[in-house]
């Protein structure tokens, strides 16, 4: 589907509602364990992750959001799209608190369709399956800034799913849309209210919206330096350990796949520990 195709319908609903503090459009994402970490630990990485790349860091989730990320950057008119996130009210999957593989991202595909490198700073892991060669899932990210820290809880807000529809179909969401970007809509006395705190916000930055690419399986020594990197306690340790955990991941790739091996070679010079001197300028340039 393509964006013309989409645009009578938006323009249709176009009214602003807000309740509480809660925007009329925004991307909504629930979040809970994933790929073998639980969402505390989760948290405290990506605070790292936001502190050293100066309030800018990923998140990955596992649906596609198609184009209305697009459409909604352009209907915000410069004012930015918001990201709100709340705890998942069922508990976690199996799958997800013991994956049999985990993968860890490097690149995603930009705007034009190019693969692009994530900045090293950037942490993007998924549960994998081995049923799929080399473990490979269709894994996603929101690219995200944000000024406060995600770990401090605060009162920001509370979602009623029941108000909460697909931007461009006013659709109610599927059970397994774990992400979306929403239309909040007026309340519907019929339905009881099933209330999401938010527990964090940020802005979607760039792209916003990206496919992810290049993954690795974690395991043995990669694995390791992983959960070393998870441990980090300041931003400058954190900016080091991924620093040497992509330089890592470059190569176990290029183990992986021989036939890419000057591709390889060319991008694990890009990694170099000391090129990352500002990830924010890395993001803004790759965005």
């Amino acid at each position: 589907m393509h964006l013309s195709d989409l645009r009578p319908a938006l323009n249709a609903t176009s009214q602003e509602v807000a309740h509480e503090g809660i925007p009329s459009v925004f991307c909504w994402t629930k979040m809970g364990t994933e790929a073998g970490q639980s969402l505390d630990l989760i948290l405290r990485r990506k605070e790292l992750e936001r502190r050293s790349g100066q309030g800018l860091f990923a998140w990955g989730i596992g649906n596609s959001l198609g184009v209305a990320a697009t459409l909604a950057r352009q209907e915000a008119r410069g004012n930015g799209v918001e990201v709100l996130f709340t705890p998942m009210r069922s508990a976690a999957k199996h799958a997800d608190v013991s994956p049999t593989q985990v993968l860890l991202w490097l690149g995603y595909h930009n705007e034009d369709g190019v693969e692009t490198r994530l900045p090293s700073h950037m942490v993007i892991t998924s549960r994998g399956s081995q049923g799929r060669v080399g473990g490979r899932r269709s894994h996603y990210a929101l690219l995200c800034e944000g000024q406060r820290d995600i770990t401090v809880p605060v009162n920001l807000g509370v979602i009623d799913a029941n108000r909460a529809k697909n931007f461009a179909s006013l659709n109610p969401l599927g059970a397994s849309q774990v992400t979306a970007v929403v239309r909040y809509q007026p309340a519907c006395d019929e339905l009881p209210e099933k209330h999401y705190p938010v527990t964090f916000r940020a802005k979607l930055h760039g792209a916003g919206f990206v496919r992810l690419a290049s993954p690795v399986v974690l395991e043995g020594d990669l694995a390791n330096l992983y959960h070393k990197v998870c441990k980090s306690e300041t931003v400058e340790e954190w900016l080091e350990g991924t620093a040497s955990l992509r330089q890592k991941a470059e190569e176990t790739q290029t183990r992986q796949s021989p036939q890419k091996k000057l591709f390889g070679e060319v991008l694990a010079r890009k990694t170099r520990p000391e090129e990352y001197v500002s990830p924010r300028i890395q993001i803004l340039a790759a965005v």
